[in-house]
Protein backbone atom coordinates (compact mmCIF):
# COMPACT_ATOMS: atom_id res chain seq x y z
CA UNK A 1 0.00 0.00 0.00
CA UNK A 2 2.88 2.44 1.03
CA UNK A 3 4.63 1.23 -2.25
CA UNK A 4 1.54 1.94 -4.32
CA UNK A 5 0.35 4.83 -2.90
CA UNK A 6 3.14 6.76 -1.24
CA UNK A 7 0.89 10.46 -1.18
CA UNK A 8 -1.19 8.44 1.71
CA UNK A 9 1.82 7.97 3.83
CA UNK A 10 4.61 9.52 3.42
CA UNK A 11 5.63 13.00 5.10
CA UNK A 12 6.97 15.52 3.08
CA UNK A 13 10.26 16.00 3.90
CA UNK A 14 10.06 19.83 2.35
CA UNK A 15 7.84 20.65 5.31
CA UNK A 16 8.92 22.39 8.85
CA UNK A 17 9.34 20.16 11.85
CA UNK A 18 10.52 16.59 12.31
CA UNK A 19 9.93 13.65 11.11
CA UNK A 20 8.68 12.13 14.37
CA UNK A 21 7.02 15.40 15.70
CA UNK A 22 3.14 15.20 15.68
CA UNK A 23 0.90 15.94 12.89
CA UNK A 24 -0.28 19.53 13.00
CA UNK A 25 -3.23 20.44 11.02
CA UNK A 26 -2.08 23.29 8.37
CA UNK A 27 1.24 21.68 8.04
CA UNK A 28 1.98 20.62 4.49
CA UNK A 29 1.88 16.88 3.86
CA UNK A 30 1.94 14.46 1.33
CA UNK A 31 -1.42 13.79 -0.63
CA UNK A 32 -2.76 15.97 2.16
CA UNK A 33 -3.23 19.77 0.36
CA UNK A 34 -5.33 19.37 -1.63
CA UNK A 35 -7.96 17.46 0.74
CA UNK A 36 -7.49 20.14 3.34
CA UNK A 37 -8.17 22.91 0.58
CA UNK A 38 -11.33 21.58 -0.50
CA UNK A 39 -12.57 21.04 3.39
CA UNK A 40 -11.68 24.08 4.19
CA UNK A 41 -12.86 25.98 1.48
CA UNK A 42 -16.53 25.21 2.35
CA UNK A 43 -16.26 26.61 5.92
CA UNK A 44 -14.39 29.64 4.57
CA UNK A 45 -17.63 30.52 2.23
CA UNK A 46 -19.74 30.25 4.62
CA UNK A 47 -18.14 32.82 6.68
CA UNK A 48 -17.83 35.08 3.79
CA UNK A 49 -21.60 34.98 3.36
CA UNK A 50 -22.39 35.58 6.71
CA UNK A 51 -20.12 38.68 6.67
CA UNK A 52 -21.77 39.84 3.48
CA UNK A 53 -25.19 39.19 4.07
CA UNK A 54 -24.60 40.64 7.67
CA UNK A 55 -23.25 43.75 5.92
CA UNK A 56 -26.13 43.75 3.61
CA UNK A 57 -28.86 43.76 5.98
CA UNK A 58 -27.27 46.89 7.91
CA UNK A 59 -28.05 48.78 4.80
CA UNK A 60 -31.54 47.84 4.07
CA UNK A 61 -35.30 49.04 5.60
CA UNK A 62 -36.98 45.97 5.16
CA UNK A 63 -37.96 43.89 8.53
CA UNK A 64 -38.50 41.05 6.67
CA UNK A 65 -34.86 40.59 5.12
CA UNK A 66 -33.43 41.42 8.74
CA UNK A 67 -34.83 38.24 9.48
CA UNK A 68 -32.36 36.25 7.40
CA UNK A 69 -30.03 34.38 8.77
CA UNK A 70 -26.71 33.14 6.82
CA UNK A 71 -26.37 30.43 9.59
CA UNK A 72 -29.04 28.20 8.63
CA UNK A 73 -26.85 27.26 4.97
CA UNK A 74 -26.24 23.88 5.27
CA UNK A 75 -23.50 21.72 3.25
CA UNK A 76 -22.48 17.93 3.52
CA UNK A 77 -19.30 16.55 2.93
CA UNK A 78 -18.39 13.38 2.21
CA UNK A 79 -14.86 12.41 2.83
CA UNK A 80 -13.79 8.68 1.37
CA UNK A 81 -11.06 6.74 0.98
CA UNK A 82 -8.94 3.48 1.87
CA UNK A 83 -8.65 2.08 5.49
CA UNK A 84 -5.65 3.48 7.62
CA UNK A 85 -5.38 6.44 4.61
CA UNK A 86 -6.24 8.90 7.46
CA UNK A 87 -9.54 10.19 6.73
CA UNK A 88 -10.94 10.64 10.39
CA UNK A 89 -8.06 12.21 11.40
CA UNK A 90 -7.96 14.71 8.73
CA UNK A 91 -11.67 15.46 9.93
CA UNK A 92 -11.00 15.75 13.50
CA UNK A 93 -8.28 18.27 12.96
CA UNK A 94 -10.15 20.57 10.44
CA UNK A 95 -12.90 20.19 13.63
CA UNK A 96 -10.21 21.78 16.08
CA UNK A 97 -9.22 24.16 13.94
CA UNK A 98 -12.16 25.42 13.64
CA UNK A 99 -13.20 24.79 16.57
CA UNK A 100 -10.65 27.71 17.52
CA UNK A 101 -11.96 29.81 14.97
CA UNK A 102 -15.55 30.07 17.22
CA UNK A 103 -17.67 26.83 15.09
CA UNK A 104 -19.41 24.56 17.11
CA UNK A 105 -18.27 21.04 16.60
CA UNK A 106 -19.34 17.87 17.52
CA UNK A 107 -18.95 14.44 16.19
CA UNK A 108 -20.14 10.78 16.29
CA UNK A 109 -19.36 7.29 15.19
CA UNK A 110 -21.18 4.41 14.11
CA UNK A 111 -19.97 1.04 15.29
CA UNK A 112 -18.94 -1.49 12.33
CA UNK A 113 -20.49 -4.90 12.97
CA UNK A 114 -23.13 -3.70 15.41
CA UNK A 115 -27.01 -3.76 14.66
CA UNK A 116 -27.94 -0.40 12.68
CA UNK A 117 -28.79 2.38 14.68
CA UNK A 118 -28.78 5.73 13.30
CA UNK A 119 -31.42 7.23 15.42
CA UNK A 120 -29.39 6.65 18.56
CA UNK A 121 -25.98 7.93 16.81
CA UNK A 122 -27.43 10.86 15.33
CA UNK A 123 -29.01 11.62 18.76
CA UNK A 124 -25.72 10.83 20.69
CA UNK A 125 -24.34 13.84 18.43
CA UNK A 126 -26.59 16.41 19.20
CA UNK A 127 -26.36 15.23 22.66
CA UNK A 128 -22.80 16.36 22.70
CA UNK A 129 -23.03 19.25 20.89
CA UNK A 130 -26.17 20.06 23.78
CA UNK A 131 -23.06 19.09 25.89
CA UNK A 132 -21.06 21.43 24.60
CA UNK A 133 -23.70 24.64 25.25
CA UNK A 134 -23.17 23.61 28.71
CA UNK A 135 -19.88 24.16 29.06
CA UNK A 136 -20.03 27.15 27.39
CA UNK A 137 -23.00 28.26 29.43
CA UNK A 138 -20.70 27.18 32.81
CA UNK A 139 -17.70 28.76 31.55
CA UNK A 140 -16.09 32.15 31.95
CA UNK A 141 -16.45 33.29 28.18
CA UNK A 142 -18.90 36.28 28.27
CA UNK A 143 -19.93 35.56 24.53
CA UNK A 144 -20.08 31.90 25.15
CA UNK A 145 -22.66 32.80 27.98
CA UNK A 146 -24.45 34.70 26.33
CA UNK A 147 -24.97 32.42 23.21
CA UNK A 148 -25.46 29.66 25.11
CA UNK A 149 -28.30 31.42 27.10
CA UNK A 150 -29.92 32.77 23.52
CA UNK A 151 -29.86 29.43 22.53
CA UNK A 152 -31.53 28.03 25.62
CA UNK A 153 -34.23 31.02 24.76
CA UNK A 154 -34.66 29.88 21.66
CA UNK A 155 -35.31 26.65 22.52
CA UNK A 156 -38.22 27.09 24.95
CA UNK A 157 -39.87 29.41 22.62
CA UNK A 158 -39.61 26.22 19.75
CA UNK A 159 -41.54 23.96 22.09
CA UNK A 160 -44.54 23.81 24.17
CA UNK A 161 -43.73 21.60 27.61
CA UNK A 162 -44.91 18.43 26.08
CA UNK A 163 -42.90 18.23 23.30
CA UNK A 164 -40.04 20.04 25.09
CA UNK A 165 -40.24 16.72 27.95
CA UNK A 166 -40.12 14.14 25.04
CA UNK A 167 -36.87 15.59 23.56
CA UNK A 168 -34.93 15.75 26.54
CA UNK A 169 -36.17 11.95 26.69
CA UNK A 170 -33.60 11.65 23.47
CA UNK A 171 -31.39 14.94 24.00
CA UNK A 172 -31.40 14.48 28.13
CA UNK A 173 -28.39 17.26 27.90
CA UNK A 174 -30.95 19.73 27.06
CA UNK A 175 -32.38 19.68 30.72
CA UNK A 176 -29.11 21.29 31.97
CA UNK A 177 -28.93 23.86 29.18
CA UNK A 178 -32.83 25.22 30.00
CA UNK A 179 -33.33 27.32 33.03
CA UNK A 180 -36.44 26.16 34.93
CA UNK A 181 -36.72 22.74 33.28
CA UNK A 182 -36.52 21.05 36.77
CA UNK A 183 -40.52 22.13 36.35
CA UNK A 184 -40.40 20.07 32.77
CA UNK A 185 -40.23 16.65 33.70
CA UNK A 186 -38.91 13.91 31.70
CA UNK A 187 -42.04 11.97 30.78
CA UNK A 188 -42.14 7.93 30.90
CA UNK A 189 -40.71 6.01 28.42
CA UNK A 190 -44.07 5.01 26.92
CA UNK A 191 -45.65 8.02 26.86
CA UNK A 192 -42.11 9.12 24.97
CA UNK A 193 -41.90 6.00 22.58
CA UNK A 194 -42.76 8.51 19.39
CA UNK A 195 -43.00 7.48 16.20
CA UNK A 196 -40.03 7.69 13.68
CA UNK A 197 -41.42 11.21 12.39
CA UNK A 198 -42.59 12.55 15.49
CA UNK A 199 -38.87 12.37 16.41
CA UNK A 200 -37.71 13.42 13.44
CA UNK A 201 -40.20 16.60 13.54
CA UNK A 202 -39.06 16.97 16.75
CA UNK A 203 -34.83 17.06 15.90
CA UNK A 204 -35.40 19.13 12.83
CA UNK A 205 -37.34 22.02 14.89
CA UNK A 206 -33.86 21.26 16.86
CA UNK A 207 -31.69 22.01 14.93
CA UNK A 208 -33.74 24.83 13.03
CA UNK A 209 -33.46 26.51 16.74
CA UNK A 210 -29.64 26.08 16.79
CA UNK A 211 -29.43 27.96 13.01
CA UNK A 212 -31.60 30.79 13.77
CA UNK A 213 -28.32 31.36 16.10
CA UNK A 214 -25.60 33.56 14.57
CA UNK A 215 -22.81 30.72 14.88
CA UNK A 216 -21.79 28.05 12.59
CA UNK A 217 -21.66 24.58 13.44
CA UNK A 218 -19.68 21.71 12.21
CA UNK A 219 -20.74 17.87 12.90
CA UNK A 220 -19.64 14.89 11.78
CA UNK A 221 -20.14 11.48 11.30
CA UNK A 222 -17.79 8.73 11.44
CA UNK A 223 -17.68 5.37 9.81
CA UNK A 224 -21.23 6.04 8.01
CA UNK A 225 -23.77 3.46 7.90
Amino acid sequence: EMKSNPQLHLHNSYSAGSFLSPPVFGREYCGRSTELARLLEIPSRIEWLRISTSIRLQCVDDDSERGVNTAQRVEAVFVSGRGGSGKSHLVQKCGEFLSKQGWLVAGEKFQRGLEHNSQGVVCSLLDKLVKQLVRMKNGSVHKDVEYSNNVAKMLESSFDSSSLSSLMWYLPSIQNLIEGTNSVKRTSFVETNLTHWQLVFLVTRFVQSLLKMDRPIMLTLDDFQ
